[in-house]
């Protein structure tokens, strides 16, 4: 191996590290220049040379007394999207209500289309009803809605339907009895003119 690489393996390397590594803890703030270049006046020459006293050099403090932080730059696209984010809630809100009034709107018109029955094929199925026993009746009246359940019971023999309320069960045979006690409310039929 050359002499001058040697040289500079064994010599100039290590002192370039030494001294690298020196310049950087003292940029950091770790090594206090300042201070120890208080006294001396050359020292103070060479870190200025070298960089190392500029006012924007970080320093390391034990007891930092109040940090500010920076302003955000994002801070008004933030409140912004804030803003978008707050008007589609209202918007879902919104939409979300107007769907549950269609819905009951839909529900209510399919009710009424339902009650709007026929009185001859009501009295036809009340005479039918009326022959069967009161058990198998009752099978086929869980499976219907009360409002078509009362018109039939309305047109049937009232000791048949004495029998068939005996067996329904007790809450449904309340509500239908209630039901019966007052007056029929005329279902509306289609008009052919």
């Amino acid at each position: 191996m050359p002499k001058l690489v040697k040289l500079f393996l064994f010599l100039v390397f290590p002192l370039f590290l030494i001294l690298g590594g020196a310049y950087g803890l003292a940029k950091v703030g770790v090594i206090p220049v300042k201070r120890l270049t208080a006294k001396n006046k050359a020292a103070r020459t060479v870190v200025h040379l070298i960089g190392l006293d500029s006012p924007k050099l970080p320093t390391i403090q034990v007891a930092a007394a109040h940090v500010v932080a920076p302003p955000d730059p994002l801070e008004g696209r933030r409140k912004e999207l804030d803003a978008q984010k707050a008007a589609f809630e209202k918007q879902r809100t919104e939409w979300e209500n107007l769907k549950q009034v269609q819905t009951k709107t839909a529900a209510a018109k399919a009710a009424e289309e339902q009650a709007a029955v026929d009185p001859k094929s009501i009295s036809r199925l009340a005479a039918i009803y009326e022959q069967m026993p009161a058990e198998t009746a009752n099978k086929i009246f869980t499976k219907l809605p009360d409002p078509e359940v009362i018109a039939l019971l309305r047109k049937m023999d009232e000791k048949k339907v004495g029998q068939i309320l005996a067996i329904v069960a007790p809450d449904r045979a309340a509500r239908l009895t209630l039901t019966l006690s007052k007056p029929a409310v005329p279902s509306p039929v289609a008009r052919v003119e």
